[in-house]
């Protein structure tokens, strides 16, 4: 028998150790779910896309019955009755993974699929009002026909799911006579859409495809019918005072803008000071108007106004003494007339602070949206904090299924941002996920203000093409896992102040189990006191922290704990040795 070449064994080798565990393990991570629409009332079954989903566990955003229908592989049936969007999270013993969202359709008003007909001769018949799902045509279009009654007034419009596609839709007669077209819309932001009143009887044909004549992109296309058009009516409403002399917490009231004067001036009266928040929108009306705040005292000098170069619906947030002043609303544009609708709400109930976590818009590292700890340890929520002339400290609290204990749980005066220590109960079921909440309260003034932590705003900046649901804006989540190794330390029983002692730390990890690299730190340290953080590989146990008491008020160290933070499969895991406490004596 010949013996092997060298490049053939060290090939062999590096095959070998690239099939090891240690390789193989990788954090969880979703791409996509598919289909990314199901029905409700139906069980359906879908498959899951990204890594390290060998023997991961479904959560979903909403009630279900979850089923694992392959082992492995990352299929599952969902059976729900959810209607609408919906996001699904999956765990296992190598972490937790980010959010993807699908679509829970409604079993009466079933989502059509897309027949992908490509030319008008055979475009796909559908009904007023219908639904279609689809994935973009390449290098071409979809064709749809529907029949309208003359007088009817018929809305048109594409939306991207799950994707980056950008429709255009294109409307024609039955002749072929070209009606309308859109790209991007006042109403609907990038997403295509006509609004259409039928001339007569008839056949219509649509034609759909993405602007840069992509393929394979998701979307869904909306047919609605709204009856035939009865015209508007323009009369300005004006909210009044609450009847009790209290102040209303929320004044809603819907204009138009007028042809005469081209904009609406709305009174407000304030009997104490108190913190505004302003919006008129237009797009919950499907108007076409973009408005445009200015907020004036009653001599007409304006406080705050709209940026001049927004042109989408945004908010007034500010603090306005006792008085009387003017909300003034005019379109970007300028337009005026019958169809420039918008609501106008004033409310006095908004917190003067936001809390919110970290964006991070690079998918190849998790959002701090979800944790791993070990019964009875600790993980750390990043919090950030946008005062909005407001500089109280704010007390946090939190919402778990888990009787949690809090430390670090103060945002203090006019700082932006605390890490939030959580510490799990001991009895913690290892393989348990849990939901968690953050809420901040604090008071000026006499007045007590509340606020929940937000994530909305940085999974849109993750994912700015999904859908997503408004009951997981704030959900957090955490895996309880197994404790990975012990924690031994050699603490001195006694020192002296003014000298500097070695404490050696130990790592013991199970037989065969994979390691990690760690950050080693002493907590529990009084002014006076100092040690600095020592890092190990994975391929070292033992470190020795220095401790350096200069001349401490205390003459004991009590509590002390060495805490090894490790990066587990990239998500920060804490691991803490049993508490002790070191005697302090004078130097001599």
């Amino acid at each position: 028998m010949k013996r092997n070449a060298p490049w053939l064994r060290l090939a062999t080798g590096l095959a070998l150790l690239l099939c090891s565990p240690v390789v193989l393990a990788q954090h969880v991570r979703l791409e996509r779910c598919e289909p990314a629409v199901i029905q409700s009332g139906s069980a359906t079954e879908i498959r899951l896309h990204g890594g390290g989903l060998e023997g991961v566990s479904l959560w979903t955003s909403f009630p279900a019955e979850v089923e694992r229908i392959e082992e492995k592989a990352p299929r599952f049936r969902i059976l729900t009755k959810h209607v609408g969007a919906g996001a699904l999270r999956v765990h296992s013993e190598h972490g937790v993974s980010n959010l993807v969202y699908l679509v829970v359709a409604d079993g009466e008003n079933p989502l059509l699929a897309s027949e992908n007909k490509t030319t008008a001769v055979e475009a796909q018949k559908i009904e007023i009002p219908s639904r279609v799902g689809g994935s973009s045509q390449n290098l071409g279009s979809h064709f749809f026909r529907f029949r309208g009654e003359k007088g009817q007034v018929v809305i048109l419009r594409a939306e991207s799911r799950g994707s980056d596609f950008d429709g255009v839709l294109t409307l024609r007669a039955g002749d072929g006579r070209r009606l309308a077209q859109a790209d991007d819309s006042q109403v609907d932001g990038f997403d295509p859409r006509i609004d259409f009143t039928v001339p007569e009887n008839g056949d219509y044909l649509l034609e759909l495809m993405d602007s840069q004549y992509r393929g394979g992109k998701a979307y869904q296309l909306f047919i609605e019918g709204r009856g035939k058009s009865l015209g508007l009516d323009s009369s300005p409403v004006v909210p009044e005072a609450d009847k009790s002399g209290e102040q209303v917490r929320e004044m809603v009231s819907r204009h138009v803008i007028d042809s005469r004067k081209g904009l609406v001036l709305v009174p407000l009266v304030l009997e104490e000071r108190r913190y505004v928040t302003i919006m008129a929108g237009a797009r919950k009306l499907r108007s076409p108007a973009i408005p445009r705040l200015r907020v004036l005292k009653a001599g007409g000098e304006s406080i705050m106004e709209s940026p001049s170069d927004a042109f989408e619906e945004r908010e007034l947030q500010l603090w306005l003494d006792a008085g009387q002043y003017q909300v003034e609303v005019s379109d970007a544009f300028g337009r005026r007339g019958e169809h420039q609708r918008f609501e106008l709400s004033v409310s006095f109930s908004n917190p003067p602070f936001a809390l919110s976590i970290p964006g991070q818009k690079d998918k190849r590292h998790p959002l701090p949206d979800n944790f791993v700890a070990v019964p009875g340890g600790v993980f750390v929520i990043p919090v950030q904090c946008q005062r909005k002339q407001f500089s109280p400290p704010i007390a946090l609290k939190l919402e778990s299924s888990l009787s949690c204990g809090l430390e670090q749980a103060l945002v203090g005066e006019n700082q932006g941002s605390v890490g939030l220590r959580v510490r799990l109960p001991a009895d913690a079921m290892p393989g348990s996920l849990h939901d968690i909440r953050v809420s901040g309260v604090s008071d000026l003034e006499g007045k007590a203000y509340g606020a929940r932590l937000e994530t909305r705003r940085v999974l849109l900046e993750r994912d700015g093409a999904a859908e997503i649901p408004e009951t997981v804006d704030g959900v957090l989540a955490v895996r309880v896992v197994e404790v990975p190794f012990e924690v031994e330390v050699e603490a001195p029983g006694e020192m002296k102040k003014g000298s500097v002692a070695k404490i050696p730390v130990s790592l013991k990890w199970p037989e065969g189990s994979r390691r990690f690299n760690t950050r080693v730190r002493l907590l529990g340290l009084p002014g006076g006191v100092h040690c600095g953080e020592k890092g190990l590989n994975d391929k070292t146990e033992t470190v020795d922290l220095e401790l350096k008491v200069d001349n401490p008020g205390e003459n004991e160290l009590v509590d002390l704990v060495v805490e090894v933070e490790m990066d587990f499969h990239r998500q920060p895991l804490r691991v803490e040795s049993r508490p002790f406490t070191v005697r302090l004596k004078q130097q001599q």
